[in-house]
């Protein structure tokens, strides 16, 4: 297992943190910081759906831009 795999999930996304919640994953901890707000965590398990919600975020960014060129 590499070191990213091993490391909990940290967002700041409100949409992100919402795609987690949806598929099962809960907020362990939320870290409040001055300087930049908050950063919400999630136990490591949830890597592979953050990384299924990233793709498919920029598959469908992908299409609206796409789109956007054809107009």
């Amino acid at each position: 297992m590499t070191n990213i795999e091993q490391t909990e999930v940290r967002t700041r996304s409100v949409p992100t943190a919402a795609a987690l919640i949806c598929m099962g994953h809960e907020i362990v901890r939320v870290i409040h910081r001055d300087h930049g707000g908050a950063l919400l965590l999630f136990a490591p398990e949830a890597r592979p759906a953050l990384d299924r919600f990233m793709a498919t975020k920029m598959h469908v960014d992908g299409l609206i831009e796409e789109a956007d060129m054809l107009r």
